[in-house]
C-alpha cells in the first residue's frame, strides 16, 4: 500500500508542474467567471507564473480519477492480495479524470461556439440599430451588454471592462476578436474596431454581417439536415439490404441446388 501512496503522490505532482504553466489569460476564462470582469494590467506586459483555473479543473479531475483508481485498489488488495497492480490502478484513474475532463471542457467550447453563432445575426441588427439612433461604437456595445443576456453579451462585456481598465476600445476589440468563442464573432469585433478607430458607415456594414450570417446558419442548418438524414438511413438501409439480397438470390440458390441433385 506504500508504494501506491508514493504512485499517487508522484503523479499528482507530475500533473500539478504540467498543469502550472506560463500563459495569459484568456477571454474564455473571463467570460467562464473564473475571473472577475475588471482585469488588472494586460496579460502579455505582466505575464507571471501561476496556477491557472483549467490548471485547478485540471488537477481537481485527476485527483478524483486517482482517488476512484485508489478506491479500485483497495477493492482489489481485499480480493487477491496483491498489492502490484496498485500504483498502475491509480495512475490509470488519474489520466482517466483528465481525459474525461478534456472531453468535458471540448464540449463545453463547441457548445459555446453553437450558442455564439446563433445569436451573432441578431447582435449586427441591434447594434446597427443603435449605431443608426446616433450612438458611437462604445455607446452601442454598452447599450447592448446592458440590455441583452447571452454569449455576445458576455464577450462584450469583457471588453467593456478591459476598456474602463484603461485599454483602448480598438486594443480590447482586437483582443477579443483573437479569443472568441467562435471565429466568426472576429468578424463582427475587427468590424467594431475598424470603425471605432476610422469611422465610415458601420450601420451598413453591420446589416450587411448580419444577412451574411444568416446565410452561413441557413448552410449549416442544410447541412446538419442532410447529416442527420444519413444517420437515419443508415440503420436502415443496413437492415434492408441483406434481407432484399437474400430474397432475390434465394430462389436462384434453390434452382441450382435443384439442377444439382441426382435424378431418382
Amino acid at each position: 500500500m506504500t508504494a501506491a501512496l508514493a504512485a499517487a503522490l508522484l503523479a499528482g505532482t507530475g500533473l500539478f508542474l504540467v498543469t502550472v504553466r506560463r500563459r495569459p489569460l484568456t477571454l474564455g476564462e473571463r467570460v467562464g467567471g473564473f475571473l472577475s470582469p475588471a482585469p488588472g494590467p494586460p496579460p502579455q506586459e505582466v505575464p507571471r507564473r501561476r496556477l491557472g483555473p483549467e490548471g485547478v479543473a485540471r488537477l481537481a479531475a485527476a485527483g478524483a480519477g486517482a482517488g476512484v483508481g485508489a478506491l479500485l485498489a483497495a477493492g482489489h488488495l481485499f480480493i487477491s492480495a496483491t498489492p502490484a497492480q496498485a500504483p498502475a490502478l491509480i495512475g490509470l484513474g488519474a489520466g482517466g479524470g483528465v481525459l474525461l475532463h478534456r472531453i468535458r471542457r471540448k464540449r463545453t467550447a463547441e457548445q459555446r461556439a453553437s450558442r455564439l453563432l446563433r445569436e451573432l445575426p441578431t447582435v449586427a441588427d441591434t447594434l446597427a440599430l443603435s449605431v443608426l439612433a446616433g450612438e458611437s461604437v462604445g455607446g452601442a456595445v454598452e447599450r447592448f451588454t446592458a440590455a441583452s443576456r447571452g454569449m455576445a453579451a458576455e464577450e462584450l462585456a469583457v471588453v467593456l471592462a478591459a476598456h474602463r481598465a484603461g485599454d483602448g476600445l480598438a486594443d480590447a476589440l482586437a483582443r477579443a476578436s483573437a479569443e472568441a468563442a467562435h471565429p466568426e464573432a472576429g468578424r463582427l469585433y475587427d468590424l467594431l474596431g475598424h470603425a471605432h478607430r476610422t469611422g465610415g458607415r458601420l450601420a451598413e456594414a453591420l446589416a450587411d454581417l448580419a444577412v451574411d450570417y444568416r446565410a452561413a446558419l441557413a448552410r449549416d442548418l442544410t447541412a446538419e439536415g442532410g447529416r442527420r438524414a444519413l444517420a437515419s438511413y443508415g440503420p436502415i438501409l443496413a437492415l434492408m439490404v441483406p434481407v432484399t439480397l437474400l430474397f432475390l438470390m434465394y430462389p436462384t440458390l434453390a434452382g441450382l441446388g435443384a439442377l444439382s441433385s441426382p435424378y431418382p
